[in-house]
């Protein structure tokens, strides 16, 4: 009996490993990547070159979120969930701004903001990134401490980074047309997926549950650049286990790669240049290959915004290793909520008489 339950979860573990790395479609997407690399890193270039790496990294980042959000898809697609991103990350960057001095305000407006826009998954996988994306932001910019800058100045900083991704990639995106009334269609999937799905309730909070306590914890221990542990769990719970354990793999994947790539590029050289070079090329591929499966999308995801996030304290190899050392408790804070609420759920199925889920 022991042999054959360890060759049936070593069965799963493959399973799961080709599920994480499956290709979905072929060909890349050359025009997009090239869009997707001006629009996140370009912002980030101009802020070296002048010596203002926080405005740039602040743009980029509105860049990177707003270029990510826009699906290939018909023009209404990309003109309302590109704006939708430009004007929620705005609102995050706001929002973020407000509830960093105090740590209570930051976990209590992570706690609403990412159930809040966690509520877009109803409308399919556009909206699904959407609210990652909007949330992200908060947990990242909410995140870094406030420097000198104005909340004004920080806005129109995102402002001037949304705005040419938002052109770019409407330019560059093709895809099949929306329905009619796409900002109706949208409201009424997330109204009815809050009033009558249970599992997307669920899902929404546990995931904001989940990143507020991460954001508790790093705040709490003082753990340096702590917000790529909330980022973590954001980007790898997913509303079932098996899911998160995917997305686990995928995320790893993408934080190693990164972290080995900052590594080597301190081996060679301590040019900021080169950090950005490697940033332009990341997200290039990260927008070029989206399409052939989210492992793509994850995967040049994390080293793209760990390469960019890196060029505002820049410390050599060190930098790598904390960040793969902060994804790894995010991961673990991920995958062992997510066992308790299977653990919980065999239990409450087991009390009404009813059969566990497989």
């Amino acid at each position: 009996m022991i042999p054959l339950a360890l060759s049936l979860d070593r069965e799963a573990v493959r399973d799961t490993v080709r599920e994480a790395f499956r290709v979905e479609e072929r060909g890349i997407d050359w025009r997009s990547g090239a869009a997707g690399a001006l629009a996140a890193v370009g912002p980030l270039a101009i802020g070296v070159a002048i010596d203002e790496t926080v405005a740039g990294l602040t743009a980029a980042i509105a860049g990177l979120n707003t270029a990510l959000c826009i699906p290939r898809a018909g023009l209404r697609a990309r003109m309302f969930w590109g704006p939708l991103c430009a004007v929620a990350g705005v609102g995050s960057l706001a929002l973020g701004d407000v509830a960093n001095p105090h740590t209570w305000s930051l976990v209590l407006a992570t706690l609403v903001w990412v159930g809040l826009w966690a509520t877009l998954r109803a409308a399919g996988p556009a909206g699904a990134l959407a609210g990652f994306a909007t949330a992200a932001v908060l947990v990242v910019l909410g995140g870094i401490p406030a420097g000198p800058e104005s909340l004004g100045q920080r806005m129109l900083w995102y402002v001037l980074g949304a705005g040419p991704a938002l052109v770019l990639m409407v330019l560059a995106r093709r895809g099949p047309a929306p329905p009619p009334d796409l900002a109706r269609t949208v409201l009424r999937a997330v109204v009815a997926g809050v009033r009558g799905d249970a599992d997307l309730r669920a899902h929404v909070a546990r995931l904001s549950i989940a990143v507020a306590v991460a954001t508790l914890l790093y705040r709490a221990i003082g753990l340096p650049h702590g917000y790529w542990v909330p980022l973590t769990v954001l980007a790898v719970m997913q509303p079932g286990e098996h899911a998160t354990r995917v997305r686990a793999i995928q995320r790893a994947a993408g934080t190693l790669a990164g972290a080995a790539l900052i590594v080597l590029i301190t081996l060679v050289t301590d040019d900021r240049w080169a950090l950005v070079a490697c940033a332009a090329a990341a997200a290039f591929w990260l927008y070029a290959l989206d399409e052939r499966g989210y492992f793509w999308l994850v995967v040049m995801l994390t080293p793209t915004a760990l390469l960019m996030l890196s060029l505002v304290d820049f410390q050599g190899a060190d930098e790598g290793l904390e960040r793969v050392a902060n994804s790894a408790l995010g991961i673990a804070i991920g995958l062992a909520i997510s066992a308790v609420v299977r653990e919980v759920a065999t239990w409450r199925a087991r009390r009404r008489g009813e059969k566990p889920a497989a």
